[in-house]
């Protein structure tokens, strides 16, 4: 792939290259300015392929013009709508872009990081499939499948704060199902993608629908996929981080099903579910009423407790306060006198007071607490170096013991797909990749499995144990390099 094009560069007298958005597998992504349309702001893809091979080359421009046509098709108001497709040349090179309408707002993925882990609300999900279920029917109804529906790929719009659906980089008409599977090309963000666009690279609008809801559990748990996700049992566990309304529970894990028959047919049916489903907002402190604010309402005070009636405090002067007060101790006959009337004096007085006596009833009681709690603490600390010893005098005999009572436990899924996870690693696999390649030649051994899920109990142990067997296996090829008998991360 050939260097970025600059800032300022002007393409096909009209398009203004501001700055680079992205790059992927086929290309660049800018921000231009559009001099033809009031400079208004606008997206340019350029086709630039990591893989310039003839016949891979041929093949990504296919998808990418392919792209141009099914963007032209779409009118939505919540799809980036499609400006143009046009070819220049820029110093020697001929260069192929597609030109889109720029969305301003951030992604979803940019919204759940700023949040740092604290995923978003049930009712901010519920809004979320509201407000894009219908796109998706829309786009289905036109016989256009997604198929890279992820956080980053849905942008929060900020005019109107709606989601807006991008990136059709990669989407493929219905029709193409019918090819053959070598025709297949395998697309699909890893963690989101659907088990049949993985493993065949087929693709329908159920597909969508199990993107969304991995979308979903990412957004409301703030988790990776991959860590809410078992691969051995193959089953989703992202309920164990959070818990949402039971109803919306049944709804995001039928979508997230294994097998597309098991989930909704289409978006419509996903709406007409969640339309009953209400999640309720936290309750808003009411206000507090306004104080009476007539003279007489300030001048009543209800005794409760003793009479039902309102005594009437009638104001009165500065003296008699004064004299009131210095009736209930000599300390306040000090204070509330006319040469003690200011009131930063009394506070003042009021502070030394404190002070002394907080001082005296240290002296008295605090040396005495401190003496208590040290004689306490150090009974504690020789308690514990005494009983310590004796503990651990006693772990090399009863250790064997438990070990013979209890006999030896396999490892839990989670472990053993955490160890397989760290093997995979230090050999530069990819662990999904890996775990497919296993899948794989598990079915191939066990046909009549296909499709069922490992549960943990011990009467899918055998099972368990012949794919953990058949992981070690390719590992240990794995390890020994890429010879006759090894196992490369190519082949996986």
């Amino acid at each position: 792939m050939h260097s970025p094009l600059p800032d300022g560069t002007v393409i096909q007298n009209r398009y203004r290259i501001e700055r680079v958005l992205g790059h992927g597998g086929f290309g660049r992504t800018y921000l231009a300015i559009d001099t033809n349309r009031f400079s208004e702001l606008c997206v340019l893809k350029e086709f630039a392929p990591q893989d310039q091979s003839a016949a891979n080359l041929r093949k990504a421009e296919d998808l990418f013009t392919r792209e141009a046509g099914v963007l032209y098709q779409l009118r939505h108001p919540q799809i980036p709508r499609f400006r143009e497709m046009f070819r220049v040349h820029y110093l020697d090179r001929e260069l192929l872009f597609l030109a889109q309408d720029y969305i301003e707002g951030t992604t979803y993925e940019a919204l759940m990081d700023a949040r740092q882990g604290q995923g978003f609300s049930e009712a901010e999900i519920l809004q979320l499939l509201h407000q894009i279920l219908p796109v998706l029917t829309y786009i289905h109804s036109a016989g256009i499948v997604h198929r890279d529906i992820a956080p980053d790929n849905i942008i929060l719009r900020s005019p109107d704060q709606k989601p807006v659906l991008i990136d059709f980089g990669v989407v493929k008409a219905l029709a193409n199902k019918l090819a053959q599977p070598t025709n297949h090309t395998l697309v699909g963000k890893p963690g989101y993608a659907s088990p049949e666009q993985l493993q065949a690279g087929t693709a329908n609008p159920s597909s969508d629908l199990y993107a969304l809801a991995v979308t979903c559990v990412v957004l409301l748990t703030g988790r990776d996929p991959k860590s809410l996700y078992d691969p051995v049992a193959l089953t989703w566990i992202w309920q164990r981080h959070v818990t949402v309304n039971p109803e919306l529970a049944f709804v995001l894990n039928r979508l997230l099903s294994y097998k597309p028959s098991d989930r909704y047919p289409s978006a419509d049916d996903v709406l007409a579910v969640l339309s009953p489903i209400q999640i309720q907002p936290a309750p808003v402190a009411q206000p507090m009423a306004s104080a009476p604010t007539s003279l007489t309402q300030q001048n009543t005070l209800a005794l409760v407790g003793r009479r039902r009636a309102t005594t009437v405090v009638k104001a009165r002067s500065s003296g008699q306060v004064a004299s009131r007060q210095a009736q209930r101790s000599p300390l306040n006959a000090i204070l509330y006198s006319p040469v003690w009337m200011v009131k930063g004096t009394a506070y003042l007085i009021r502070a030394i007071l404190r002070g002394v006596f907080g001082v005296v009833k240290f002296t008295v009681f605090g040396v005495f607490k401190l003496v208590y709690r040290l004689v306490i603490f150090g009974f504690v600390i020789a308690l514990v170096t005494w009983a310590v010893p004796q503990i651990l005098a006693l772990v090399p005999s009863i250790a064997p013991a438990l070990k013979l009572a209890q006999g030896s436990k396999p490892q839990s899924n989670q472990s053993q797909s955490t160890d397989l996870e760290t093997r995979c690693k230090e050999l530069g696999l990819d662990y999904a990749a890996f775990v497919r390649s296993v899948n794989d030649q598990f079915y191939i051994k066990y046909p009549n499995q296909k499709g069922k899920l490992l549960s943990s109990d011990d009467k899918d142990q055998a099972m368990r144990d012949e794919w953990n067997a058949i992981a070690d296996e390719l590992l240990k090829k794995s390890a020994k390099g890429s010879g006759s008998d090894g196992l490369s991360p190519r082949d996986l």
